[in-house]
């Protein structure tokens, strides 16, 4: 079978098959397609059931083209069972996301109580972590005085007075290069 052609009859348990193994593949899918690559292989490639060709050429298909990696399964499933299976293939991915996400709310309202009482801290944490990481990037430089009083003026104006973060790093970095370049005439 050529990789742009389908079957034409209605394969039932390939198309149950393709539901299953797309909605196994959710299990494994956090941040992006590669749950999906992965189960896919595993369940068909290595099985035999579908041809390393067009599971390459679907694979390469959507990374070069924009939108969701994960519509390769579309093209599997069209591939084994045509339209139907495509069908059956986005459903073995939409259907247990759609759960899982209800599932989600429904346990973050009832925990909203305890979210509520949680979020004052997290301004201070996220402080914290901004400001270790600010340390540990501008540790190996000469920080003297002057850059200290600079540092606590631009905290204050982006964290009290909502100035755009944007415009402070150009301003830090006319500044910068003013200073170098006094630096290099004297």
């Amino acid at each position: 079978m050529s990789v742009l052609t389908a079957p034409l009859a209605w394969d039932w348990p390939m198309i149950a098959q393709l539901f299953g193994v797309m909605a196994l593949s959710c299990l494994f899918s956090f941040g992006g397609a590669n749950g999906p690559i992965i189960v896919v292989q595993d369940r068909l490639v290595d099985t035999g059931i579908l041809d390393v060709q067009p599971f390459a050429f679907l694979l390469g298909l959507v990374y070069m083209l924009p939108g969701p990696k994960a519509t390769f399964v579309s093209g599997v499933g069209f591939y084994l069972a045509g339209v139907p299976g495509a069908i059956a293939a986005m459903l073995g991915l939409v259907v247990p996301t759609v759960i899982g996400s209800a599932a989600a709310n429904r346990a973050l309202v009832r925990m909203q109580s305890i979210v509520d009482r949680a979020k004052p801290a997290t301004g201070y944490v996220l402080a914290g972590i901004i400001g270790a990481t600010a340390y540990a990037t501008a540790g190996p430089l000469p920080i003297g005085p002057l850059a200290l009083v600079a540092i606590a003026v631009a905290a204050y104006l982006v964290a009290w007075r909502d100035v755009e973060p944007l415009r402070l790093i150009f301003v830090a970095l006319a500044v910068g290069g003013i200073r170098s370049a006094l630096a290099h005439l004297g």
